[in-house]
């Protein structure tokens, strides 16, 4: 698959995972397991849209992609913290909602196999950038906000978790790491691989 239609493909791929995602959040019988529904309002009035709020998470998520060493990658990852945000989208809806479900990492969990089996079949870096751009997007909200709040750990724990001061630094360090780590294991897979067929 060529680069552009990879990026196009995950991208799309990843925003319209995040959307359904967030679906859950408007049924009062799942809210044992999730916060407290509420009518949020109109995202681009209560959500602070701006140049600054984009350009951020591009570049946390660029950071995290460098860790791939591969430019498709640096480039997903640059995207995909802003196709999570995806998940504002059933706040048109102006009906009872759990607020940003997909910034948890039972949202990243669930990414990574769906985008491997729909983009990428065996493609681990891309389970692994799938999964680090919630902790880099949660990352970059937290750096801006000061003190912000997610649903991060649903379902085990169904209340919006609050994070703020150098918790950024945290989340973006394990997002590289996770990148980082999937790079070396699967070039080390690679090598062995090609050991074994000479």
């Amino acid at each position: 698959m060529k680069s552009s239609q990879f990026i196009l493909k995950s991208i799309i791929l990843y925003a319209a995972l995040s959307a359904a995602f967030s679906i859950p959040g408007l049924f009062p019988i799942l809210e044992q397991f999730l916060p407290k529904s509420y009518v949020i309002g109109n995202p681009l009035e209560v959500s602070g849209i701006s140049v600054e709020h984009v350009v951020g998470h591009v570049v946390f998520g660029m950071i995290v992609g460098l860790a791939s060493m591969r430019i498709r990658y640096v480039a997903i990852a640059g995207l995909f913290p802003i196709a999570l945000d995806a998940d504002h989208l059933v706040q048109f809806l102006n009906l009872e909602a759990v607020p940003r479900m997909s910034h948890s990492v039972l949202f990243g969990l669930i990414s990574v196999p769906l985008m491997m089996f729909f983009v990428g079949k065996k493609d681990y870096l891309l389970g692994a950038v799938s999964f680090s751009a919630v902790l880099a997007h949660v990352s970059f909200d937290i750096l801006l906000g000061g003190t912000t709040s997610f649903p991060f750990f649903i379902p085990v724990i169904n209340k919006m978790v609050s994070f703020q001061g150098n918790d950024w630094i945290t989340f973006l360090l394990i997002a590289v790491a996770v990148v980082g780590i999937t790079r070396i294991v699967t070039k080390n897979r690679t090598i062995e691989h090609k050991l074994q067929e000479t």
